[in-house]
């Protein structure tokens, strides 16, 4: 777990200016767990969750590490997961020059409504990583898993066979409708 840190949002900026990436970055990935959901944070904690998502993604899925970058709870915390000098495992055919972010929650309606710390540290997590790799902040650089066909890999905008991930009521929805009117704006006062 050598890369594996939790960090307070208020540490994410300098965290951030401190770290080195020797790869290209492009896009930023947006996903929720689904499971573990909120349920499984207040039972377990984030570090508990974290450390069962890495076994789990190495053991189960093939991975040889935990999928994604970084992780954000319901308390608006965030644990640090893979190197960001490694692509993720997080949507087939848009890993290469991504960044990924699992949001622990279900976002899917009629499950887990998003807490304003997770909100807050999600908006904060894209805008300075965003401001980061000089990034702009609209819909082809901030990318929700919803958006490509899990067979082909290509963008389809939600079309096709699709995951709801980061679910359906994220942000007001997992649209790129939805993220252009309620994440992108949002986003944009942090850049």
């Amino acid at each position: 777990m050598a890369f594996m840190k939790l960090l307070q949002p208020e540490e994410l900026e300098e965290y951030l200016k401190n770290l080195r990436v020797r790869r290209s970055i492009k896009t930023i990935q947006n996903h929720h767990t689904y499971l573990p959901d909120y349920e499984r944070f207040y039972e377990s904690g984030a570090k508990v969750l974290v450390k069962n998502m890495k076994r789990y993604h190495k053991k189960h899925r093939g991975f040889s590490d935990i999928a994604q970058h970084f992780t954000t709870f319901p308390d608006g915390t965030i644990y640090t997961g893979r190197s960001m000098n490694k692509n993720p495992a997080g949507i087939k055919g848009a890993n290469s020059g991504s960044i990924c972010m699992e949001h622990v929650g279900n976002f899917d309606a009629g499950n887990d409504k998003m807490t304003t710390e997770q909100k807050s540290t999600i908006i904060l997590l894209n805008g300075l990583l965003c401001k980061k790799f000089a990034l702009p902040v609209n819909t082809k650089t901030i990318i929700y898993h919803h958006w490509y066909d899990r067979d082909t890999g290509k963008r389809t905008n939600g079309k096709g066979y699709t995951k709801t991930c980061p679910g359906t009521t994220f942000f007001g929805g997992n649209k790129v409708a939805d993220c252009k009117a309620n994440l992108i704006p949002m986003v944009k006062i942090i850049t």
